[in-house]
C-alpha cells in the first residue's frame, strides 16, 4: 500500500490547535487518556486495533494501569501524515463512544 506524503508543518499545527487533546512529541502525535479503571483502559486497546486493521496503520500503544498512550507517525515515511490524522480522528470517535467516558482533566504521568 502506498503511503501518503508528510504533512505541512502548517496543516499539522492548523490540525492540533483543533485537537487539543493530541499533542506533538518528538516528531509523533500522541494522545494519553485516563480511564476509569483497567478494564476500561484495555477496552480501549482491543477497540484500536479494529481502527489499525482497517486502515492498514498500526500506533503504538502503551497501557499502563488506568492509563492509554497513544503514539502516532507514518514510520516508512518518517513523520505524520494524514493516515495518522485519519487514525486519530477515528480514536477519539473510539472515546467519544465511553460510558462513562474518559477523564480529560486528569493530567498524565507521563
Amino acid at each position: 500500500m502506498r503511503r501518503p506524503p508528510l504533512l505541512d508543518p502548517a496543516a499539522l499545527d492548523a490540525w492540533c490547535d483543533a485537537h487539543r487533546e493530541w499533542s506533538l512529541a518528538h516528531g509523533h502525535l500522541v494522545r494519553v487518556v485516563r480511564l476509569a479503571t483497567h478494564r476500561a483502559a484495555a477496552d480501549v486497546v482491543v477497540a484500536q486495533v479494529a481502527i489499525a486493521d482497517r486502515l492498514d496503520h498500526h500506533a503504538v500503544v502503551t497501557l499502563i494501569d488506568r492509563e492509554v498512550r497513544i503514539e502516532l507517525w507514518t514510520h516508512d515515511r518518517g513523520g505524520i501524515t494524514e493516515l495518522d490524522l485519519a487514525f486519530a480522528s477515528d480514536f477519539d470517535q473510539v472515546l467519544a463512544a465511553l460510558s462513562p467516558p474518559a477523564d480529560p482533566t486528569t493530567p498524565s504521568t507521563w
